[in-house]
């Protein structure tokens, strides 16, 4: 626990005041760190990129290696991480570009010997064309963006950040990948009815995609939220998306909704979150997806997962039934990931169209 508190005090008071620009069509240049900066036109592009990064992946197509050929990326991860650390990794190889990380992890980087956050990343900044940036900390994207800001008026070469994931603030690169599978399956994001299930208080992922899902949704959007009362979704965030004339759905029991639901979207009770074992025990068995809950959902609904995924989709032979139904997408939406990452990747790096 030391260590975690030893990274809460390196955020100043500068975190909590950075806005980062909006996107505005040009990414390049920008830090990445809310969707917040995306409107709809924005994502339009992203996912125009995307789909065309995944065609010539597809077709083998090895100029893709030199969009980012002679860029570094450095992955600076104070968080536990396999699918975001590596599908940002395999990105940036995929587009030529090199790797630079911590050696031996970040728990031997000289933050552990209690460097502020804003001296690591100024120094990774010197080193890297673009920082990753995973922290348990709200605000720890923030606190990048404004010392980079600063150090790259004075450094020959500027460097970008995207977050990787901010506490239990956000993780809007997942969010991106998300709501492109959905346009992906779906063709559009109207008239969808999405549902939410499980940690909703501290679950990042659901955090930046129920805005996104504002940002984005044209016409007769249902957001359905299936949470217990203490795990219920922050009400700021369900107050932004009302004021879009989204309908929201909040309730407890998920049967109250699945059969009208086109999106399902499950996450886990965050263990690692919850400050007495005893309250994370008394609720984590309260939302589990089984194949029997699954034969409730549409013929054409899918199912979503940020994965890692525990028990919340019952036992190991529950997975297997639910990894083989064609609406479970939970590993394209991992290979989407990929292919957005590496779309944002050229757009911040080299503000090209592929």
């Amino acid at each position: 626990m030391a260590e975690q508190t030893s990274q809460s005090i390196s955020i100043s008071r500068h975190a909590f005041s950075y806005q980062p620009p909006a996107i505005q069509g040009d990414f390049q240049g920008k830090h990445i760190i809310s969707v917040d900066q995306f409107q709809r036109a924005d994502l339009d592009i992203l996912f125009q990129a995307a789909t065309a990064i995944r065609e010539r992946i597809r077709t083998q197509d090895r100029g893709l290696t030199e969009l980012c050929a002679g860029k570094v990326m450095a992955s600076l991860f104070f968080e536990a991480s396999t699918r975001t650390d590596m599908s940002f990794q395999a990105a940036m190889r995929r587009l030529g570009g090199d790797v630079i990380a911590v050696s031996n992890g970040v728990r031997f980087s000289s933050m552990y010997k209690g460097e502020n956050l804003s001296d690591t990343i100024r120094a990774t900044g010197c080193y890297a064309d673009v920082i990753v940036l995973r922290h348990p900390e709200i605000g720890s994207s923030y606190e990048a963006g404004y010392y980079l800001d600063l150090l790259n008026q004075r450094i020959d070469n500027p460097t970008v950040a995207i977050s990787g994931g901010d506490g239990i603030g956000e993780h809007p690169t997942q969010a991106l990948l998300d709501i492109f599978t959905i346009y992906d399956q779906k063709q559009a994001l109207d008239k969808l009815t999405i549902t939410l299930v499980g940690d909703l208080k501290h679950g990042r992922t659901v955090h930046s995609l129920a805005k996104l899902i504002a940002n984005y949704a044209a016409a007769e959007v249902r957001l359905c939220l299936v949470a217990p009362a203490s795990l219920r979704m922050p009400s700021a965030i369900t107050d932004l998306v009302k004021s879009h004339q989204i309908t929201v759905i909040e309730t407890d029991n998920l049967l109250d909704v699945i059969e009208e639901t086109d999106v399902i979207y499950w996450t886990r009770i965050q263990e690692e979150r919850f400050g007495e074992r005893a309250a994370y025990e008394r609720i984590k068995d309260r939302f589990i997806m089984t194949p029997r809950m699954l034969k409730l959902a549409k013929a054409d609904a899918i199912l979503m997962h940020p994965l890692p995924r525990k028990h919340e989709m019952g036992t190991r032979e529950d997975h297997d039934i639910l990894d083989a139904d064609p609406r479970s997408i939970y590993f394209e939406q991992m290979e989407n990931g990929m292919y957005v990452r590496m779309a944002l990747l050229v757009k911040v790096l080299r503000g090209v169209y592929v």
